[in-house]
């Protein structure tokens, strides 16, 4: 998932002239945990430092969940280190 974001910054800094969108989870960094989210199509999961999801998520990881989901939305976004939609 990880590797997406960085080909986004490496079309943006050639300038190459593309028309497009392309969109995936958006990444969560809160606590030193590293996972995926979205409400609408797939619910929290655990990922490892390279991006790949954890084989499981255990009672810390639900614990931290429920403290990031009680932040409001502005301290939400300033969580958020990758994914959804990039425009190129």
């Amino acid at each position: 998932m990880l590797e997406w974001v960085a080909a986004v910054r490496i079309i943006k800094k050639r300038l190459i002239k593309m028309n497009g969108f392309m969109c995936s989870t958006s990444v969560y960094k809160y606590e030193g945990w590293l996972f995926e989210y979205n409400p609408y199509m797939v619910g929290p999961w655990p990922l490892t430092k390279g991006g790949e999801l954890r084989k499981r998520a255990g009672e810390k990881f639900w614990n931290m969940f429920k403290k990031w989901v009680n932040l409001t939305d502005k301290e939400q976004a300033a969580t958020k280190i990758g994914g959804g939609c990039e425009r190129f």
